[in-house]
């Protein structure tokens, strides 16, 4: 239902891994001054930051609180049904269901279970075709466990809510046709879902987490054809994991969206797509001091991914950091990042062997630091785009674009816009056998400079730099070869 977004080259997909104070290499070293006021134009690196520490604490399963309320329920059939109601603290109630009656597998089997009190603990295991189970926790300390699925089992649906503080929710389902949710209310929350689906009768694995507190932690990993998660947290101090792998079958793909709202947030994505699977990452943060790091990987298919930050208002206290890293081997990579606010930055990283790369990056408010490294070989194209405005609030905008082609139809392409105070563009292209660069620099403002450095062996260089405003430099080397003697 997500295929929508694979609109190959319509959608630029992001990345982008923003540290300010490690980026601060501004200005001064991207000109040298003779000692007499002469500047000359001088190589400007792109930004090379360290990933982030996506990791956090992994909670075990096993037992907790104590077991005052006790409720064991252990069904061997086809069609079991188990509920389970209790009320007070220390509830505790496991149910066992077994529908596995014959060689072709079980039939189905439902749990529901609702504990009011303290220490709640429920733990479900489900092993048959059709695996239904819901638990419903209200108080503090909850622990909920659901372990569905082996062998046949398909079309498995598992459901946590819980609200209160120090909630844990696990959820485990093998194989075909998984879904499985969580709602969590509270502070201190953590849930983990962990799903696997193989290639028979494949349609794949869905998953969602929904966190609403203070220093929640949601963590999904997704293993088989087609991968869905969904996170969604409301508040401060959130982490979020999203761990997918697609193995050919069916509608193999990777699909992954992640929205936070509010500060300290941490957004963690890694895909890997096999055969001609492909990855797609949306990130969303709305508030300050978020981060968000994007790593993906596919072998024929393509990378995509969208990155999403900031306020709709600038804020000074706004330090948003965004990486993404993408490579394919036979595909393609595509990256958006758009970031409004304050001391942002943004690193974008793609490597295609095979085919092309697009990045685009816009970027609002203050200091905004921005870096494209692309690298694609035999028939490939880099395109990026970069637009920077902070103008009038003491913006120091700095951009610096690296493009290298290698292939029979080699095409680099750059623009970049900035506008306001000490804007810096460096753009450095390279393309061989089917050659051909292009860049356009525009500034507009004080203290704007431009490098461009544009090399096509054989032939054809194109750069067009515009500057408007005061101590304008620009400085344009291009290098263009042929076997024609002068």
């Amino acid at each position: 239902m997500f295929k929508i977004f694979i609109m190959k080259k319509q959608i630029l997909l992001g990345a982008a891994l923003l540290f300010a104070a490690s980026m601060a290499f501004g200005q001064e070293s991207s000109t040298q001054d003779d000692g007499e006021g002469n500047r000359d134009c001088a190589d400007c690196s792109i930004p090379q930051l360290e990933c982030m520490d996506c990791s956090f604490d992994q909670i075990v399963t096993g037992t907790r609180g104590a077991d005052i309320n006790t409720s064991l329920v252990d069904q061997d059939g086809i069609g079991n049904i188990a509920i389970v109601d209790q009320m007070g603290d220390g509830n505790f109630s496991t149910i066992k269901q077994d529908g596995q009656m014959n060689v072709l597998g079980g039939v189905g089997n439902q749990a529901y279970v609702d504990q009011y009190g303290v220490k709640n603990h429920s733990d479900i295991k489900q092993s048959g075709n059709n695996n239904y189970g819901e638990v419903y926790q209200n108080g503090t300390e909850n622990y909920a466990k659901q372990d569905v699925g082996m062998g046949w089992a398909e079309n498995n649906y598992a459901f946590a809510s819980q609200i209160g503080t120090a909630n844990t929710s696990f959820q485990k389902q093998r194989y075909d046709n998984n879904e499985a949710g969580v709602v969590q209310d509270g502070t201190t929350n953590y849930a983990e879902q962990d799903q696997s689906s193989e290639e028979n009768a494949v349609a794949g694995s869905t998953a969602w987490i929904h966190q609403f507190g203070t220093s929640n932690e949601a963590k999904q990993m997704q293993r088989g054809s087609y991968n869905f998660a969904f996170a969604f947290q409301s508040g401060e101090n959130n982490t979020s994991s999203e761990d997918q792998m697609s193995d050919a079958g069916g509608s193999s793909a990777n699909d992954s969206w992640t929205f936070q709202f509010g500060a300290w947030n941490l957004s963690c994505v890694t895909q890997e797509a096999t055969g001609d699977a492909y990855n797609f990452s949306g990130v969303g943060q709305n508030g300050y001091n978020n981060n968000s790091y994007v790593n993906q990987y596919a072998s024929d298919g393509g990378n995509y991914s969208l990155v999403f930050q900031g306020t709709l208002w600038n804020n000074h206290s706004n330090n948003n950091v965004s990486k993404v890293n993408q490579y394919t081997e036979n595909g393609e990579n595509g990256s958006f990042v758009w970031q409004v606010g304050a001391f942002n930055e943004s690193t974008v990283d793609q490597n295609a062997m095979n085919a092309d790369n697009g990045s685009s990056v816009i970027q609002f408010g203050y200091n905004n630091v921005s870096g494209v490294d692309q690298s694609a070989t035999d028939g490939a194209s880099n395109e990026s785009t970069v637009f920077q405005t902070g103008y009038g609030m003491g913006g120091t905008n700095f951009s610096a674009v690296n493009q290298t082609a290698d292939g029979d139809e080699s095409l680099n392409s750059s623009s970049v816009a900035q506008y306001g105070f000490g804007n810096v563009s460096c753009v450095d292209q390279n393309a061989i056998d089917g050659f051909s660069n292009n860049s356009v620099v525009y500034q507009f403002g004080m203290e704007n400079q431009s490098f461009v450095n544009q090399e096509a062996i054989s032939a054809s260089n194109t750069s067009d730099v515009n500057q408007m405003g005061n101590n304008n430099l620009s400085c344009v080397t291009q290098v263009g070869t042929t076997n024609t003697p002068f």
